[in-house]
Parts: C-alpha cells; structure tokens; sequence
C-alpha cells in the first residue's frame, strides 16, 4: 500500500535509504563514505523534514506488513538550478526501494504513484536526476518516459566528486483544444 509518510516512519526510511545506498552505489561511492552512513542520524533528519514538510512537498512510502519497502520524495524543481524548466516544474529527489525488492514493479508502482501526483496538482515538466556511473538507475527512468536533456550537476554527497543527469518528462498536454 502506497501512504503519505508520518513521522514516526523515520526510522524506518533513515534504515531503508542507509541499506539503498550500500547496495546502489557500492561499484562507484567509496566502501569508507557508504560505511559512514548512519540510519539513526538519517532517521532524524527524515523526521526533523516529516514533521515541517513544505506544502509542495510528499513523501510517500510502500507500506508491506509492519515494515517500509521503499520511499519517493517529491517537490519543486529548484529553480536556481533548473530556471530553463519553468515555475510549474517538479522533481523526484528520490526513490529508494529495499534492494531485495529491486525488479519485482514495487519502484515502479511507487513511482508512478508520485508522477501521477505531481502531475494532477499541475506540475509539469517533471524532472529527476541520477549519479551518471548508475546505469541500472538510468535506464529506469528512462523506461518510465524520461530522457535525458544533456543537464548535469555536481553531487554534494559527501566529496564523492559524483556527477549527475538531468532526465525530463514534458508537461503533459492540458487537453485543451
């Protein structure tokens, strides 16, 4: 079941994001930055955002049985960094998925849910970025109809050095004639 987060889901998120990274980045982020990841100092900071989320903002989890299986966060895009996508733009920050459940349609269907959502509350184009080195991170967006533009960043996590691409849905027709 797919549920706006609360804040007593933090610990779980900050457990699930921590487990996400070491299994995602593991061939391109170094052993030393993925050991370093706390959970609980991550489970804080999920719960600090929960409990001030800003209005444009969701969170949404998987829920299965008592445990979180995956998360996607969503919002504005940050019109500093991308002022060429236009005021109604949004991004997909994240979408973390426990890694046993990679390829069973869960990442899917969660992130379906958060694109359906940004686009019915008129956000559009939408965009998400992922770490270059993270081809199986790629071609999943790129299969929900997103392509790249050939926009990059520079990532801040942790002096990794990382770079990464812009991919971009366009807005969706209005269906005005």
């Amino acid at each position: 079941m797919i549920r706006t987060a609360v804040p007593e889901d933090a610990p779980a998120i900050g457990a699930l994001k921590v487990r996400a990274w070491r299994a995602a980045y593991a061939g391109f982020m170094s052993p030393e930055f993925l050991d370093g990841l706390d959970p609980v100092s991550d489970a804080a900071d999920w719960a600090e955002y929960l409990a001030e989320l800003p209005d444009e903002h969701r969170l949404w989890v998987v829920q299965e049985g008592d445990g979180v299986a995956g998360f996607c966060r969503t919002g504005p895009a940050d019109q500093s960094q991308d002022p060429d996508l236009g005021p109604r733009a949004a991004e997909v920050y994240g979408l973390y998925v426990e890694p046993g459940r990679i390829g069973t349609g869960l990442g899917h269907r969660l992130f379906g849910h958060a694109v359906t959502d940004l686009e019915g509350r008129g956000h559009g184009p939408l965009c998400v970025y992922a770490y270059v080195p993270n081809a199986p991170a790629l071609r999943f967006y790129e299969r929900a109809g997103f392509g790249r533009d050939g926009m990059t960043r520079a990532a801040d996590e942790g002096g990794t050095g990382l770079i990464e691409a812009r991919l971009v849905k366009p807005a969706r027709a209005s269906g005005v004639a």
